[in-house]
């Protein structure tokens, strides 16, 4: 296990030295920001997705992410929230809930689709800059949607170590979504599950389905091998 660590370097890692490397001793300043405080706001005047440090996210979701680096099978899909860092937002501590009651928190990677990071994975939601800026969605313009589906057409090409990937998604993200799988051929297999009106009910029944998933795939695996 030692050695795939090694081979296989966490994303929190390979975030960590990409911020150190692009910021060099800007990085201190930044440490200081708490989680949750918001420093970056969209607005007329600058849109997020053209600042400095979101562009420099977006460059290391191009050349530096891969899925192989979660070393998990399964992935899910949720949307930002307001209130940051995203794990400390209702749905998603209800997220974390069944996924732990069902034990297979550990099996799978959640990805946030946020205006304006593209695709976060959770286990950086405690850093700077996300855990630190406000993007309303209503503040999209078809500009920066644009190239909202065309940087996360690139990166859904990079999530085919995942062997199932569940979005459970408001409409505004689901079609987003779906635009950047068209434009990259549905390269990644993805099963969609509707927010509705009753987000939280349905949260549970999301969880249960991903479980039921995944104990299919080991039901499945143990049968092979006797």
């Amino acid at each position: 296990m030692f050695l795939v660590l090694l081979l296989n370097p966490s994303i929190e890692k390979l975030f960590i030295d990409y911020i150190h490397s692009v910021l060099g001793s800007e990085i201190e300043e930044l440490m200081y920001i708490k989680p949750g405080e918001i420093v970056l706001r969209n607005n007329r005047h600058c849109n997020l997705f053209e600042h400095e440090h979101v562009i420099y996210w977006h460059n290391f979701l191009i050349n530096v992410f891969n899925s192989k680096y979660t070393l998990k099978s399964y992935a899910l899909i949720l949307p930002c929230s307001s209130i940051k860092p995203y794990r400390m937002s209702p749905v998603h501590r209800m997220v974390d809930k069944y996924l732990g009651a069902y034990g297979i928190q550990d099996m799978v990677q959640v990805y946030i689709l946020s205006e304006p990071m593209i695709l976060v994975p959770r286990e950086l939601d405690i850093y700077y800059p996300f855990a630190n800026y406000d993007y309303p969605p209503k503040e999209l313009d078809h500009e920066h949607r644009n190239k909202f589906v065309n940087i996360l057409s690139i990166v859904l090409e990079k999530l085919k170590n995942h062997k199932y990937i569940l979005a459970f998604l408001p409409k505004h993200h689901k079609g987003i979504l779906n635009d950047a799988l068209k434009k990259c051929g549905y390269c990644a297999n993805i099963e969609f599950f509707d927010y509705g009106k009753r987000v939280f009910r349905q949260t549970k029944y999301v969880i249960e389905h991903l479980n039921n998933v995944i104990r299919k795939d080991f039901d499945a695996k143990t049968k092979m091998i006797n």
